[in-house]
């Protein structure tokens, strides 16, 4: 279509908690925004007097509006009686077709529409220096920029025909092209074969990857991801039984930013936010900051002699609080709200810290195991990390492959930066399969590359010239329509 020239692409990579864009070529996305939107209920519409002096409506209000912030409730008009208009984009920790809702196609493109904003993509004069704030320089009709996507291959055609339909009919894209999220990661990296393993925000996911293909058979994923790893320790700040004679410190549960900034607001908004997936979003944000605190221990490289973090079958009963004045150096945390955590005292504020050593534990505490075993999906699993990746490199016959993919092992996705997790899971790979395999887990020192992995690929594949052809035009989405058109994805 383009004749092997670069187009320009403008690539988008939207996850489970944050999404990413930025312009193809580029080394790193330069918007990042939270995964959800607000939705207005109502609105007001706004009036301009014509030549004739007569009133006109100019434009109503958005339906959709983002970006987000946590750190204040909603507006006024994402209120009703008994709900707020406040949408995650994928709220459900299962991303497989057959038990996850369809996404809000409405919600999702007032998502890229905010990056166009935010880096200007239909301003005339986005080349150009100086103010860029002019409206009738603004472009109305199809944009410059074809569209690049990352996608979940598991989620059906079904879903990725109304992302097709979204960016033509909605986006007024020139041309588009989705990607798996797993091959982009790879292209990342410098491999087009390897085997993918994603910790991110909702799921930890191995993916195999064969000269650019996802093996869908090879595919599985487990629960512990980003997410679960915040409801676990949200969980301990909040269970009295855990503590034994310390006070428990959130008895009433975590307090997010929005409560504390907002409590003159009236009841009732607020007992409906405290039920919404806002307050879920909201606390879970301030536990991943605790869990990425400067407390957390590096994972350590061979299996640690210590039981797993708040094991129920540990005889080292040490939660009874000393009388001796707390030491200085003692590690610690303070929650937005005040509430201080020594985390030093106790035996569970030392496990606090050990936290993710939960991604390698075989065995799970009895107060999560009843969490974890309500997914009904079969796909879904609570394995470990290391357990995950045997299961996948089962389900590969040929042992050709499965060599070349235990060689090339991406260790990739938010949830995989703490420190000493790629030595930790070599090391339990080493323990686990067999000897004639050498594993090589790869892991970039660059936070940036590792966070961002599928947004670089998507990036550095629209920036190549042989890749220029294989984009689906505007013309031939109008001649095929969407689902036909998914058929040239995988040719």
């Amino acid at each position: 279509m383009y004749c092997g020239d670069e187009t320009g692409a403008y690539v988008g990579d939207v996850g489970s908690h944050t999404a990413r864009f930025g312009y193809g070529g580029e080394d790193c996305p330069k918007v990042v925004l939270p995964s959800a939107v607000y939705r207005h209920y109502g609105g007001t519409v706004d009036y301009n007097n014509d030549d004739e002096g007569s009133r006109v409506k100019k434009r109503k209000a958005a339906k959709y509006s983002a970006p987000v912030s946590l750190l204040n409730a909603p507006p006024d008009d994402c209120f009703t009686e008994n709900e707020v208009g406040f949408i995650p984009i994928y709220n459900s920790m299962n991303s497989n077709a057959k038990s996850s809702p369809d996404v809000d196609t409405e919600a999702l493109a007032a998502l890229w529409e905010c990056s166009y904003q935010s880096l200007a993509v239909r301003d005339r004069k986005k080349h150009t220096v100086g103010p860029r704030h002019d409206p009738n320089d603004t472009i109305e009709g199809p944009i410059d920029h074809p569209l690049l996507a990352s996608i979940d291959p598991h989620r059906g055609e079904k879903h990725h025909a109304s992302i097709l339909e979204m960016f033509f009919e909605s986006l007024s894209a020139p041309a588009a092209y989705l990607a798996p999220s797993a091959t982009l990661s790879a292209f990342s990296f410098g491999r087009p074969t390897a085997l993918v393993v994603d910790v991110g925000h909702s799921s930890a996911r191995v993916t195999p990857v064969m000269d650019g293909y996802t093996l869908k058979f090879g595919s599985v994923q487990s629960q512990r991801g980003g997410d679960w790893l915040a409801r676990v320790q949200e969980k301990v700040l909040a269970c009295n039984d855990l503590w034994g004679d310390a006070p428990c410190p959130c008895p009433d549960g975590v307090m997010p930013r929005y409560m504390l900034r907002n409590k003159d607001d009236n009841l009732l908004k607020l007992k409906i936010l405290k039920e919404s997936s806002f307050h879920d979003m909201s606390v879970h944000q301030v536990m991943y900051e605790m869990m990425t605190g400067s407390h957390v221990l590096p994972l350590e490289e061979e299996e640690s002699s210590l039981p797993a973090p708040f094991s129920d079958n540990d005889s080292d009963d040490s939660n009874a609080v000393e009388d001796e004045e707390v030491d200085e150096d003692e590690p610690m945390y303070v929650l937005p709200d005040g509430t201080r955590l020594d985390l030093g005292l106790t035996k569970t504020g030392k496990d606090l810290r050990r936290l993710p050593e939960l991604f390698f534990s075989e065995s799970l505490p009895t107060f999560l195991q009843t969490d974890t075993n309500t997914n009904s999906d079969e796909n879904i699993t609570t394995q470990p990390l290391h357990q995950l990746v045997q299961h996948s490199l089962s389900q590969i016959l040929d042992a050709d492959i499965r060599k070349e993919l235990i060689s090339n092992i991406i260790l990739t996705g938010s949830s995989s930066l703490f420190t000493g997790m790629d030595k930790r899971l070599s090391s339990e790979l080493s323990r686990i399969l067999p000897s004639m395999y050498k594993n090589k887990v790869i892991s970039s020192k660059n936070s940036v590359e590792n966070r961002y992995s599928a947004w670089i690929g998507g990036s550095i594949l629209s920036s190549l010239g042989s890749f220029q052809q294989m984009w689906l035009s505007r013309r031939e989405y109008d001649e095929c329509g969407s689902f036909l058109g998914l058929q040239k994805f995988h040719s």
